[in-house]
Protein backbone atom coordinates (compact mmCIF):
# COMPACT_ATOMS: atom_id res chain seq x y z
CA UNK A 1 0.00 0.00 0.00
CA UNK A 2 1.37 3.41 -1.03
CA UNK A 3 1.76 5.81 1.92
CA UNK A 4 2.46 9.55 2.21
CA UNK A 5 6.08 8.67 2.96
CA UNK A 6 6.36 7.01 -0.47
CA UNK A 7 4.98 10.09 -2.21
CA UNK A 8 7.29 12.35 -0.22
CA UNK A 9 10.33 10.30 -1.14
CA UNK A 10 9.25 10.33 -4.80
CA UNK A 11 9.01 14.14 -4.77
CA UNK A 12 12.41 14.45 -3.11
CA UNK A 13 13.91 12.17 -5.77
CA UNK A 14 12.43 14.28 -8.58
CA UNK A 15 13.81 17.53 -7.12
CA UNK A 16 17.20 15.97 -6.57
CA UNK A 17 17.27 14.85 -10.22
CA UNK A 18 16.30 18.34 -11.40
CA UNK A 19 18.97 19.90 -9.22
CA UNK A 20 21.60 17.51 -10.55
CA UNK A 21 20.56 18.34 -14.12
CA UNK A 22 20.93 22.06 -13.45
CA UNK A 23 24.39 21.55 -11.96
CA UNK A 24 25.52 19.45 -14.95
CA UNK A 25 24.15 22.04 -17.35
CA UNK A 26 25.93 24.87 -15.58
CA UNK A 27 29.13 22.87 -15.63
CA UNK A 28 28.90 22.18 -19.37
CA UNK A 29 28.12 25.82 -20.07
CA UNK A 30 31.07 26.96 -18.01
CA UNK A 31 33.28 24.61 -19.99
CA UNK A 32 31.85 25.91 -23.31
CA UNK A 33 30.85 22.42 -24.48
CA UNK A 34 27.18 23.23 -25.17
CA UNK A 35 27.95 26.45 -26.97
CA UNK A 36 30.65 24.77 -29.04
CA UNK A 37 28.30 21.95 -30.01
CA UNK A 38 25.59 24.40 -30.99
CA UNK A 39 28.00 26.41 -33.13
CA UNK A 40 29.20 23.29 -34.94
CA UNK A 41 25.61 22.22 -35.60
CA UNK A 42 24.60 25.68 -36.87
CA UNK A 43 27.66 25.85 -39.15
CA UNK A 44 26.89 22.39 -40.59
CA UNK A 45 23.28 23.34 -41.25
CA UNK A 46 24.28 26.62 -42.90
CA UNK A 47 26.82 24.81 -45.08
CA UNK A 48 24.14 22.34 -46.23
CA UNK A 49 21.70 25.18 -46.93
CA UNK A 50 24.33 27.05 -48.96
CA UNK A 51 25.14 23.91 -50.99
CA UNK A 52 21.46 23.23 -51.69
CA UNK A 53 20.87 26.86 -52.65
CA UNK A 54 23.81 26.75 -55.04
CA UNK A 55 22.55 23.51 -56.58
CA UNK A 56 19.05 24.97 -56.93
CA UNK A 57 20.44 28.11 -58.62
CA UNK A 58 22.41 25.99 -61.10
CA UNK A 59 19.40 23.83 -61.90
CA UNK A 60 17.18 26.89 -62.32
CA UNK A 61 19.71 28.41 -64.70
CA UNK A 62 19.99 25.16 -66.68
CA UNK A 63 16.19 24.90 -66.89
CA UNK A 64 15.84 28.49 -68.09
CA UNK A 65 18.54 27.89 -70.71
CA UNK A 66 16.85 24.67 -71.83
CA UNK A 67 13.44 26.35 -72.16
CA UNK A 68 14.97 29.21 -74.12
CA UNK A 69 16.69 26.73 -76.43
CA UNK A 70 13.38 24.91 -77.00
CA UNK A 71 11.60 28.16 -77.82
CA UNK A 72 14.38 29.33 -80.15
CA UNK A 73 14.60 26.05 -82.07
CA UNK A 74 10.86 25.31 -82.18
CA UNK A 75 10.13 27.27 -85.41
CA UNK A 76 12.91 25.43 -87.24
CA UNK A 77 11.77 22.00 -86.03
CA UNK A 78 8.08 22.41 -86.90
CA UNK A 79 8.08 25.19 -89.49
CA UNK A 80 5.74 24.44 -92.40
CA UNK A 81 4.83 20.91 -91.31
CA UNK A 82 1.12 21.79 -90.98
CA UNK A 83 0.98 24.26 -93.84
CA UNK A 84 -2.64 24.75 -94.95
CA UNK A 85 -4.10 22.30 -92.42
CA UNK A 86 -7.30 23.19 -90.60
CA UNK A 87 -7.24 21.95 -86.99
CA UNK A 88 -9.93 21.86 -84.31
CA UNK A 89 -9.08 21.74 -80.60
CA UNK A 90 -11.42 20.09 -78.11
CA UNK A 91 -10.32 20.51 -74.49
CA UNK A 92 -11.67 19.57 -71.10
CA UNK A 93 -12.09 22.62 -68.86
CA UNK A 94 -9.65 21.10 -66.36
CA UNK A 95 -6.83 21.27 -68.94
CA UNK A 96 -6.53 25.02 -68.44
CA UNK A 97 -6.46 28.04 -70.74
CA UNK A 98 -2.66 28.19 -70.91
CA UNK A 99 -2.35 24.70 -72.39
CA UNK A 100 -4.97 25.47 -75.03
CA UNK A 101 -3.43 28.85 -75.86
CA UNK A 102 0.12 27.46 -76.15
CA UNK A 103 -0.96 24.55 -78.34
CA UNK A 104 -2.89 26.94 -80.59
CA UNK A 105 0.26 29.02 -80.95
CA UNK A 106 2.27 25.88 -81.76
CA UNK A 107 -0.14 24.85 -84.53
CA UNK A 108 -0.01 28.34 -86.02
CA UNK A 109 3.81 28.29 -85.76
CA UNK A 110 3.85 25.09 -87.82
CA UNK A 111 1.76 26.71 -90.57
CA UNK A 112 -1.63 25.30 -89.57
CA UNK A 113 -4.80 27.09 -88.58
CA UNK A 114 -6.89 26.38 -85.47
CA UNK A 115 -10.38 27.00 -86.85
CA UNK A 116 -12.34 26.16 -83.70
CA UNK A 117 -11.77 25.66 -79.99
CA UNK A 118 -14.37 23.80 -77.94
CA UNK A 119 -14.11 23.53 -74.16
CA UNK A 120 -16.12 20.78 -72.45
CA UNK A 121 -17.08 20.35 -68.80
CA UNK A 122 -15.89 16.94 -67.48
CA UNK A 123 -18.23 17.30 -64.48
CA UNK A 124 -21.39 17.72 -66.54
CA UNK A 125 -24.80 16.48 -65.41
CA UNK A 126 -25.68 13.63 -67.79
CA UNK A 127 -29.41 13.87 -67.08
CA UNK A 128 -29.39 17.61 -67.81
CA UNK A 129 -27.63 17.01 -71.12
CA UNK A 130 -30.21 14.40 -72.11
CA UNK A 131 -33.06 16.75 -71.23
CA UNK A 132 -31.55 19.62 -73.24
CA UNK A 133 -30.98 17.48 -76.30
CA UNK A 134 -34.51 16.04 -76.18
CA UNK A 135 -36.05 19.49 -75.77
CA UNK A 136 -33.93 21.57 -78.18
CA UNK A 137 -33.12 19.09 -80.95
CA UNK A 138 -36.19 16.85 -81.13
CA UNK A 139 -36.68 17.75 -84.80
CA UNK A 140 -33.21 16.39 -85.70
CA UNK A 141 -33.35 12.66 -86.61
CA UNK A 142 -29.98 12.17 -84.94
CA UNK A 143 -31.53 12.94 -81.55
CA UNK A 144 -35.17 11.96 -82.06
CA UNK A 145 -35.06 8.92 -79.77
CA UNK A 146 -32.27 9.94 -77.37
CA UNK A 147 -32.58 8.85 -73.73
CA UNK A 148 -30.25 8.45 -70.75
CA UNK A 149 -28.80 5.20 -72.07
CA UNK A 150 -28.11 6.52 -75.59
CA UNK A 151 -27.11 10.10 -74.75
CA UNK A 152 -23.32 9.62 -74.88
CA UNK A 153 -23.57 7.78 -78.19
CA UNK A 154 -25.79 10.43 -79.78
CA UNK A 155 -23.85 13.40 -78.44
CA UNK A 156 -20.45 11.84 -79.23
CA UNK A 157 -21.61 11.28 -82.81
CA UNK A 158 -23.10 14.77 -82.99
CA UNK A 159 -19.95 16.48 -81.71
CA UNK A 160 -17.83 14.53 -84.21
CA UNK A 161 -20.16 15.64 -87.01
CA UNK A 162 -20.32 19.29 -85.98
CA UNK A 163 -16.63 19.73 -85.10
CA UNK A 164 -15.06 17.34 -87.61
CA UNK A 165 -17.32 17.68 -90.64
CA UNK A 166 -18.51 21.23 -90.09
CA UNK A 167 -22.09 20.45 -89.15
CA UNK A 168 -22.84 23.80 -87.54
CA UNK A 169 -23.42 24.84 -83.95
CA UNK A 170 -26.96 23.72 -83.04
CA UNK A 171 -25.77 20.99 -80.68
CA UNK A 172 -23.01 23.17 -79.23
CA UNK A 173 -25.44 26.03 -78.62
CA UNK A 174 -27.98 23.69 -77.01
CA UNK A 175 -25.39 22.30 -74.59
CA UNK A 176 -23.92 25.64 -73.50
CA UNK A 177 -23.92 25.69 -69.70
CA UNK A 178 -24.19 21.91 -69.33
CA UNK A 179 -21.59 19.98 -71.31
CA UNK A 180 -20.17 22.85 -73.37
CA UNK A 181 -18.37 25.64 -71.53
CA UNK A 182 -17.36 27.57 -74.63
CA UNK A 183 -17.27 27.21 -78.42
CA UNK A 184 -15.22 29.65 -80.46
CA UNK A 185 -14.36 29.78 -84.14
CA UNK A 186 -15.91 28.35 -87.29
CA UNK A 187 -17.88 25.10 -87.37
CA UNK A 188 -19.16 25.42 -90.94
CA UNK A 189 -16.41 23.58 -92.84
CA UNK A 190 -14.70 20.19 -92.40
CA UNK A 191 -11.33 20.10 -90.63
CA UNK A 192 -8.27 17.98 -91.34
CA UNK A 193 -7.38 17.14 -87.76
CA UNK A 194 -8.75 17.30 -84.24
CA UNK A 195 -6.60 17.56 -81.11
CA UNK A 196 -8.33 16.52 -77.93
CA UNK A 197 -6.81 17.78 -74.67
CA UNK A 198 -7.86 16.00 -71.48
CA UNK A 199 -6.75 16.32 -67.89
CA UNK A 200 -8.43 13.39 -66.25
CA UNK A 201 -9.71 14.19 -62.76
CA UNK A 202 -10.59 11.59 -60.16
CA UNK A 203 -14.02 13.17 -59.68
CA UNK A 204 -14.98 13.58 -63.32
CA UNK A 205 -18.17 11.79 -64.36
CA UNK A 206 -17.74 8.36 -65.95
CA UNK A 207 -19.90 9.48 -68.87
CA UNK A 208 -17.22 11.98 -69.90
CA UNK A 209 -14.71 9.25 -70.79
CA UNK A 210 -17.43 7.36 -72.65
CA UNK A 211 -18.27 10.53 -74.54
CA UNK A 212 -14.61 11.10 -75.45
CA UNK A 213 -14.30 7.54 -76.75
CA UNK A 214 -17.41 7.75 -78.91
CA UNK A 215 -16.39 11.18 -80.18
CA UNK A 216 -13.00 9.82 -81.27
CA UNK A 217 -14.44 6.69 -82.88
CA UNK A 218 -16.86 8.77 -84.92
CA UNK A 219 -14.12 11.17 -85.99
CA UNK A 220 -12.25 8.15 -87.36
CA UNK A 221 -15.40 7.06 -89.12
CA UNK A 222 -15.58 10.48 -90.78
CA UNK A 223 -11.95 10.19 -91.88
CA UNK A 224 -10.71 12.95 -89.57
CA UNK A 225 -7.29 12.41 -87.97
CA UNK A 226 -7.42 12.74 -84.19
CA UNK A 227 -4.64 12.90 -81.61
CA UNK A 228 -5.23 12.52 -77.87
CA UNK A 229 -3.19 14.63 -75.49
CA UNK A 230 -2.90 15.48 -71.81
CA UNK A 231 -0.53 17.47 -69.56
CA UNK A 232 2.06 15.51 -67.63
CA UNK A 233 0.47 16.42 -64.28
CA UNK A 234 -2.95 14.90 -65.06
CA UNK A 235 -4.25 13.22 -61.87
CA UNK A 236 -5.69 10.40 -63.96
CA UNK A 237 -4.23 9.51 -67.34
CA UNK A 238 -6.50 9.22 -70.39
CA UNK A 239 -3.72 7.69 -72.53
CA UNK A 240 -5.13 4.14 -72.12
CA UNK A 241 -8.45 5.45 -73.52
CA UNK A 242 -6.67 6.88 -76.57
CA UNK A 243 -4.81 3.62 -77.06
CA UNK A 244 -8.07 1.67 -76.86
CA UNK A 245 -9.35 3.49 -79.98
CA UNK A 246 -5.94 3.26 -81.67
CA UNK A 247 -5.04 6.91 -82.00
CA UNK A 248 -1.66 8.49 -81.36
CA UNK A 249 -1.12 10.27 -78.07
CA UNK A 250 1.08 12.84 -76.35
CA UNK A 251 1.21 12.91 -72.54
CA UNK A 252 3.21 16.14 -71.98
CA UNK A 253 1.32 18.60 -74.17
CA UNK A 254 2.04 21.54 -71.85
CA UNK A 255 5.75 21.45 -72.81
CA UNK A 256 7.51 22.53 -75.99
CA UNK A 257 8.67 18.94 -76.47
CA UNK A 258 5.07 17.73 -76.25
CA UNK A 259 3.93 20.40 -78.72
CA UNK A 260 6.59 19.25 -81.19
CA UNK A 261 5.20 15.73 -80.82
CA UNK A 262 1.65 16.96 -81.51
CA UNK A 263 2.77 18.75 -84.68
CA UNK A 264 4.59 15.67 -85.92
CA UNK A 265 1.60 13.41 -85.20
CA UNK A 266 -0.69 15.82 -87.06
CA UNK A 267 1.72 15.63 -90.00
CA UNK A 268 1.62 11.84 -90.12
CA UNK A 269 3.75 10.27 -87.37
CA UNK A 270 2.14 7.55 -85.27
CA UNK A 271 2.76 6.37 -81.73
CA UNK A 272 2.53 7.22 -78.04
CA UNK A 273 4.91 10.02 -77.09
CA UNK A 274 5.87 11.70 -73.82
CA UNK A 275 7.28 11.01 -70.39
CA UNK A 276 4.88 8.48 -68.84
CA UNK A 277 5.24 4.68 -68.78
CA UNK A 278 2.59 4.44 -71.53
CA UNK A 279 4.84 6.32 -73.98
CA UNK A 280 6.84 4.51 -76.65
CA UNK A 281 9.23 7.43 -77.20
CA UNK A 282 9.82 10.87 -75.74
CA UNK A 283 9.39 12.49 -79.15
CA UNK A 284 8.90 11.29 -82.74
CA UNK A 285 11.96 10.86 -84.95
CA UNK A 286 12.66 14.35 -86.24
CA UNK A 287 12.69 14.38 -90.02
CA UNK A 288 12.70 17.07 -92.66
CA UNK A 289 9.55 17.38 -94.77
CA UNK A 290 11.30 15.55 -97.64
CA UNK A 291 12.39 12.72 -95.34
CA UNK A 292 8.90 12.41 -93.95
CA UNK A 293 7.43 12.14 -97.45
CA UNK A 294 9.97 9.46 -98.39
CA UNK A 295 9.61 7.47 -95.13
CA UNK A 296 6.01 6.37 -94.46
CA UNK A 297 5.02 5.90 -90.85
CA UNK A 298 4.45 2.41 -89.50
CA UNK A 299 0.83 1.39 -90.07
CA UNK A 300 -1.44 1.44 -87.05
CA UNK A 301 -3.70 -1.47 -86.14
CA UNK A 302 -7.12 -0.84 -87.61
CA UNK A 303 -9.94 -0.49 -85.06
CA UNK A 304 -13.38 -1.99 -85.36
CA UNK A 305 -15.09 0.00 -88.15
CA UNK A 306 -17.59 2.60 -86.96
CA UNK A 307 -20.20 3.95 -89.34
CA UNK A 308 -21.32 7.41 -88.22
CA UNK A 309 -24.85 8.52 -88.88
CA UNK A 310 -25.24 11.90 -90.53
Amino acid sequence: MLTWRYHLLSLVAVFLALGLGVLVGISLTDNGLVETGQNVLVNDIQKNVDELQGQNDRLSHERATNLRYQDDTFPFIVGGRLQGKKVAIVASASAGDDVVRNLTSAVHGAGGQVVSTTVLNPLFDAAAVTAKVKNDLKSDPLYASVDDSSMTSAVGRGLARDIGRGGGTRLLASLQGTLVESANGSYDLPVDDVVIISRGENDQVAAYSDLEKLFLLNLKGYGVLAVGTEPSDAPRSEIPLYQSVDISSVDNVESRIGQVSVVYVLSGEKGAFGVKPTADLLIPILRTSKQAAATPSAPATAPTPTTPTS
